[in-house]
């Protein structure tokens, strides 16, 4: 049967999604795959949408257990995204935990259409659901978001909920973060807004220079000849090419920049290459961020919002991560004084201070739970456990004591103060003895530019700083920015085509959830596939991990 023939049954219309479905069950496509491959099994697409959910039932069982199991707290993102082919709006959810090899983890855990009204409190409803099925909703560290209005009161109504169950630290204080991406985004695009003139006389030359073959081929001449630049690749505003072009071509002069222009877009080149540097950091997805985030926007201040009528205040609410800067062994606190300094002046103690007293705050929760596990486990320990001591030296003991030791009773029996003396000491103890914050932050810090990774450090050091860790490994797992659950959008947009518009919600779920999760295992590198454009790119995060 020749593949061109009509004949061969009949052909789906492009334009029809039911059809599309069933061109694996008509007998044209059966026959075909027949003969090109005797050993095609036909599967009816109600038979793959089931085998899909099977196995996405059974790997969610697997990932709902490393949830519940992980030896600290996750920390979330979310977003929202609307297919242009359903009208529909979808929320991703997505977890991130430093499990118990210090490693980070990623995974999605719901890509699920959303009800009207999309508002803020429709959306904690969906996530309050969420995060009691997956059974995670007590271990919830901090939640990052861009800054929609919606978010604000969806966080508002989180965390009233959390506290009624008393499953929120420090009152929420640090629940909320901020997506940086978004955040740099805005300053980008307050810059260009200053240099929106010169940069449409470049945009408007470029398109003027490719609308003619002739005009297009004399120019890439030039750049040859002239300025020995490599001509295969798209054409760019170079400063030197476009300023020569201009002299020499009449036409073209309308889009001449003059040379204060020409320094603004010195300026502006400057800062974007920085600020594409800062973003692949704050994009990466295999290492801990939260400790980047200020000398990454320091990056971008000092490049830029000095140039403009700066500085910008986007440091001040972002005290969560202000703390996590100082757990980093590179930092600390010299490197946030340092921060402030540059960008407030002489006010910059007094963010500082307040920096310092929320992270006392934060690791005085870390100590109470740390110590309320160990009484409990000192309360269920076996009294055998103990040392069996000779009843008769037990009671020469006491008639010792009672002769030369006169008990409570002979002093009338009101007052007891070897118990009281031992609160006594214990307080005393107390005030004196140093905390494991300040043993580490009276560390000297490593070399600011040298290679570590955060989380080796801290794994090493949990022996030493047991709570300190504990604090480390929650705080150090907070994403910074909303990638993370905007990437799962790309997969989004694979599933919910033109043709597949009318998936269910609950199997696009799975193909998406399933996508990531295999992902997560290696399930890529084990099969050869290349990843996407839009998938986290591994050489990347390398990288920048120590770009800073």
């Amino acid at each position: 049967m020749s593949l061109g023939k009509k004949q061969a049954g009949p052909r789906p219309s492009t334009s029809s999604t039911f059809e599309f479905q069933r061109t694996v069950e008509e007998p044209g496509f059966r026959y075909m795959m027949r003969i090109a491959s005797p050993n095609f099994k036909n599967i009816s697409r109600h038979t793959t949408a089931r085998d899909v959910l099977m196995y996405y039932a059974k790997k969610k069982d697997r990932v709902k257990e490393e949830l519940t199991k992980a030896s600290g707290l996750i920390c979330l993102t979310s977003d929202n995204w609307k297919s242009e082919h359903t009208n529909g709006e979808y929320i991703c959810v997505t977890t991130h935990w430093v499990d118990k090899d210090w490693k980070l983890q990623k995974r999605i855990i719901r890509f699920r259409a959303l009800f009207p009204p999309h508002d803020g409190l429709n959306i904690a409803d969906e996530l309050v659901l969420c995060l009691s099925q997956w059974g995670i909703d007590k271990k919830i560290f901090s939640f990052t978001l861009d800054n929609a209005s919606y978010n604000d009161v969806m966080v508002s109504c989180l965390k009233n909920r959390f506290r009624a169950n008393r499953a929120i630290l420090c009152d929420g204080a640090f629940f909320q973060v901020r997506c940086c991406a978004h955040i740099l985004n805005l300053i980008v695009k307050a810059g260009l807004e200053l240099a929106a003139d010169f940069v449409g006389k470049i945009r408007n030359g470029i398109r003027y220079i490719k609308k003619s073959g002739i005009c297009r081929k004399r120019f890439y001449d030039v750049a040859d000849k002239s300025f020995h630049l490599n001509v295969t690749k798209k054409l760019r505003q170079d400063v030197y090419v476009l300023d020569y072009w201009g002299q020499r071509d009449k036409d073209y002069q309308m889009f001449a920049l003059s040379n204060e222009e020409w320094r603004n877009v010195a300026i502006l080149c400057k800062f974007l290459k920085v600020f594409y540097d800062v973003t692949c950091v704050f994009s990466g997805s295999n290492y801990p961020k939260a400790n980047l985030y200020f000398r990454g926007v320091l990056k971008v201040h000092k490049v830029f919002l000095d140039t403009v009528k700066g500085p910008y205040s986007f440091l001040t609410p972002m005290l969560i991560l202000s703390c996590a800067a100082i757990l980093d062994p590179r930092y600390k606190l010299n490197y946030v004084q340092y921060c402030f300094t540059t960008i407030y002046g002489i006010h910059a103690s007094d963010f500082v201070e307040t920096i310092l007293s929320n992270l006392r705050l934060l690791f005085d929760e870390y100590v109470k739970k740390s110590k309320s596990k160990s009484s409990s486990l000192a309360g269920s320990s076996n009294v055998s456990d103990k040392i069996p001591v000779d009843s008769d030296f037990d009671e020469h003991n006491d008639n010792c004591n009672n002769r030369f030791f006169p008990n409570s009773a002979d002093f009338g029996g009101y007052f007891d103060e070897s118990d009281d003396y031992k609160r006594y000491l214990n307080e005393s103890s107390t005030r004196s003895e140093k905390s494991q914050l300040d043993i580490y932050l009276e560390e000297p810090e490593l070399e600011l530019n040298s290679e570590i990774d955060v989380l080796d450090y801290w794994s090493k050091s949990s022996v030493r700083y047991n709570e300190l860790s504990l604090l480390a490994h929650d705080l150090l797992a907070i994403p910074i920015s909303t990638v993370a659950s905007e990437s799962a959008f790309s997969m989004g947009k694979k599933v919910i085509t033109l043709l597949r518009s009318s998936l269910k919600p609950k199997t696009v779920q799975a193909v998406v959830c399933l996508d990531d999760w295999m992902r997560a295992k290696g399930f890529s590198a084990e099969i050869g596939c290349k990843k996407d454009d839009d998938d986290d790119d591994n050489d990347e995060d390398d990288v920048s991990s120590v770009a800073f």
